[in-house]
């Protein structure tokens, strides 16, 4: 499955994705009404043909759209000088259109900023519009850009696995257990609750029960000595809305100063 902790922390290093990475956890306590049938832990290579149905159901409805938009919001576990985790608030706006232009506006405690991929080159401009950072990419689809960057912290973006052009085949590789849990209501959408495992994190995902799209997904990493959990709340979907071509455009603010994109990482 992609979404090994290795993977994870190689994705999105670069300030494009640190700055719009930083929006991929969120914490979002919505769920109620939850009827979720009790089960014990599943065994490492139980696979719930129920629990793979449905993620395959939102792969082909996110793959199947020519463009995407959402908001994400929530609470980044960010380390500290002092070792801790501290829980800093993000909230961003993604716009992407297949195969190779990503927009995203983040805000909230970590780097605000606009990021935009067009295909070629990464550039991030600062909230405030003091700075900004450009570097050439590896052209082509987002998974392109995804396997170019440098090694980055874990508070990367967990929703870049469902921007690529096969999300269910990128999520299911190396999976090592998938379960249905039961249905809850988020945010007043009727979801479907699922679990999987794969080396190093559990991770979970709420689908719209109707709808077929994310609205809610927990990411818990088990291959280090502090398993920090991101939660990730999805809202707003558009599919397959009209985007204007100046969305991917990203123009330089005058008198801005240009900075170099850094590898980021945990504290050593």
């Amino acid at each position: 499955m992609a979404l090994t902790a290795k993977r994870i922390g190689q994705r999105v290093g670069l300030a494009l994705l640190a700055a719009a990475a930083l929006l991929g956890a969120g914490s979002a306590a919505l769920a109620q009404d939850t009827k979720a049938a009790p089960a014990a832990a599943p065994a490492k290579d139980f696979k719930d043909e129920r629990a793979l149905a449905l993620l395959k159901a939102m792969g082909d409805t996110l793959a199947g759209a020519r463009t995407l938009s959402f908001k994400v919001r929530g609470i980044v576990p960010t380390p500290s000088p002092t070792g801790q985790y501290v829980s800093l608030f993000a909230a961003s706006r993604v716009v992407m259109q297949r195969p190779d232009k990503l927009f995203v506006e983040a805000r909230g405690d970590l780097f605000p900023s606009d990021s935009y991929y067009d295909g070629k080159t990464v550039t991030v401009i600062g909230a405030d519009r003091k700075f900004y950072a450009r570097r050439e990419a590896a052209g082509g689809a987002i998974e392109a850009l995804m396997q170019s960057v440098q090694p980055g912290s874990d508070a990367t973006a967990p929703f870049l696995d469902l921007l690529v052009a096969d999300p269910y085949a990128f999520l299911t590789k190396d999976l090592a257990s998938a379960l249905w849990v039961g249905q809850s209501t988020i945010g007043g959408v009727k979801t479907e609750h699922l679990a999987f495992t794969a080396p190093g994190l559990d991770w979970e995902i709420w689908i719209g029960a109707a709808d077929k799209l994310p609205r809610l997904m927990v990411v818990a990493y088990r291959s280090s000595e502090r398993q920090p959990t991101f939660t990730v709340e999805f809202s707003e979907w558009k599919l397959n809305a009209t985007v204007p071509a100046k969305t991917f455009v990203a123009a330089i603010p005058p008198g801005a100063a240009k900075l170099e994109f850094k590898q980021m990482g945990p504290p050593k």
